[in-house]
């Protein structure tokens, strides 16, 4: 079944004001175990990352942290840094990754975006056309270029929640970094979280199993309000309504207008 357009604009609308609200404080991290020089760990140690709207948590490496809009502003006026890590708004939509390392210029490594809208996405039979159709709309607003792949359901995290995952391409038009990313799309308890695990297009394959074993840890504090497959879901009130689309164009007008 063909599923129906519909889109929360008030909502979108409000996201993208907020965004030029004051600086709030970056969220506290459990910190980092202390240094040991004289050991060289077998793997990344990590740590319990939990959003502002406690609706989840995922075990990340342990000197990550979610980036604070000052510090956004900041990372993005850099031309070396991915676009979208200058786009944070803390209940919304946020960068998570090494940010002291960002803020001194070193973009080389892996990081998460998280995207959280107030509805779940329920999904029609023609997913991958939509999900296609929401990035094209995104790209017309922003001038990037993504390239999709490897679309596919699964069940993801400790709970087994059905999810959207893709690999994704992002090729902005200003000469800035190509950044490669994993997308998963879950919903949780009445709301929708998106994960992107990025980083640069030639590192993917050496991060990728850091990312799997990432999303191995995801886990919602409410599961989804309906269980049923993917397939089986009616409507989608932002795949096909260019959400994502929306938001960055008015994020893109607020920061260009303000340069």
């Amino acid at each position: 079944m063909r599923c129906r357009r519909l889109l929360p604009c008030l909502w979108l609308l409000a996201v993208a004001a907020s965004a030029q609200q004051p600086d709030g404080a970056p969220p506290s991290r459990p910190a980092a175990p202390p240094a040991t020089p004289q050991a060289v760990p077998t793997a990344q140690a990590t740590a319990r990352f939990a959003n502002r709207n406690a609706s989840f948590h995922i075990q990340l490496p342990a000197q990550w942290r979610q980036i604070a809009p000052g510090e956004a502003r900041t990372v993005g006026e850099r031309r070396e840094a991915p676009p979208k890590l200058g786009f944070a708004q803390p209940n919304h939509f946020y960068a998570v990754g090494p940010v002291d390392q960002w803020l001194a210029g070193d973009f080389r490594g892996a990081w998460l975006y998280v995207v959280e809208q107030d509805a779940e996405w329920h999904i029609g039979d023609h997913w991958q056309d939509d999900l296609r159709a929401m990035w094209r709309e995104e790209g017309t607003a922003s001038g990037n270029r993504h390239e999709l792949t490897n679309l596919r359901r699964a069940k993801v995290g400790a709970q087994g929640v059905d999810a959207l995952l893709a690999e994704r391409t992002t090729t902005p038009p200003d000469g800035r970094p190509v950044v490669r990313s994993l997308d998963v799309h879950a919903p949780c308890g009445g709301r929708q979280v998106s994960l992107s695990f990025c980083c640069p297009p030639e590192r993917f394959g050496a991060e990728e199993p850091g990312f799997v074993a990432a999303l191995a840890t995801l886990t919602f504090a409410r599961l989804p309000r309906e269980q049923q497959d993917l397939g089986d879901r009616l409507w989608s009130p932002l795949l096909t309504g260019g959400a994502v689309a929306l938001v960055l164009l008015l994020l893109y007008k607020h920061t260009r207008g303000r340069r």
